[in-house]
């Protein structure tokens, strides 16, 4: 690979790091389709959930204590049974058809982010089932099985702390067992050890720096910067 293409993916993955850390969410948006521009999809999606676990693995303890179990349990349980044929399906699928997935999956939750406005105020376990098996499914296809989760989630009336904590366990557990199929379905190999390590500094970097900087950086500019950001990947990939 050229030295410029590999430093610009290093400043995709710092960006993406930078937004994990600042939201708390959506570093697999961005690395999903912008990194399968230069690697096998099937190698990134098992590189960002690995990122993830990462990200997320000093913020279980505490989020623990503060999870409302009544509507991750339902999430997790549905999702937890979805994530190994996700998992299935991105071991068969084409490197291109996989790329064009990924892309048309981000354009499509950047729109639903960018739109979506419904609100409910008691969760329905029909519902929190079927959001937690689409999500579940999404992380073992692309290692993105947020945007269900986080739609679903603010769209309650739950407090942005419990919320959060939702969203911190409920990723740890589904990352998990994704990590898992993937080591089942033979995607666990060097070469994304390989990719992992190599990328993973600059990832804590932009990691770090969100987390410093969400009191000082204007979120509604950061905002639309992140938007317009998966806008171009997500066409990138569904061009590619």
């Amino acid at each position: 690979m050229e030295t410029g293409t590999w430093l610009l993916s290093l400043a995709v993955v710092a960006i993406a790091g930078f937004t994990r850390g600042f939201s708390g969410f959506g570093a697999g948006l961005i690395l999903a389709p912008a990194l399968s521009l230069l690697f096998a999809p099937q190698q990134v999606v098992a590189t960002v959930v690995l990122l993830e676990i990462t990200a997320g693995a000093g913020l279980v303890p505490e989020a623990i204590q503060k999870t409302h179990w009544k509507e991750v349990l339902p999430l997790a349980l549905s999702a937890v049974v979805m994530v190994p044929v996700g998992a299935q399906f991105l071991a068969l699928l084409e490197p291109t058809l996989m790329r064009r997935i990924i892309g048309g999956l981000i354009l499509g939750f950047v729109l639903l982010l960018v739109t979506g406005k419904s609100r409910y105020s008691r969760p329905r376990l029909a519902l929190t089932s079927g959001v937690g098996a689409v999500s579940g499914f999404l992380t073992g296809l692309a290692g993105i099985g947020g945007p269900p989760i986080v739609l679903y989630q603010m769209s309650g009336s739950n407090p942005a702390a419990a919320n959060r904590a939702n969203f911190i366990v409920f990723f740890a557990v589904t990352q998990l067992v994704a990590l898992g199929s993937y080591w089942a379905s033979g995607l666990m190999s060097i070469a994304v050890g390989k990719l992992f390590i190599s990328i993973l500094p600059a990832f804590v970097v932009g990691l770090l720096l969100g987390r410093r900087c969400f009191k000082r950086v204007d979120e509604a500019l950061f905002r639309r910067f992140v938007v317009g950001l998966l806008l171009t990947v997500a066409a990138l990939a569904l061009g590619a």
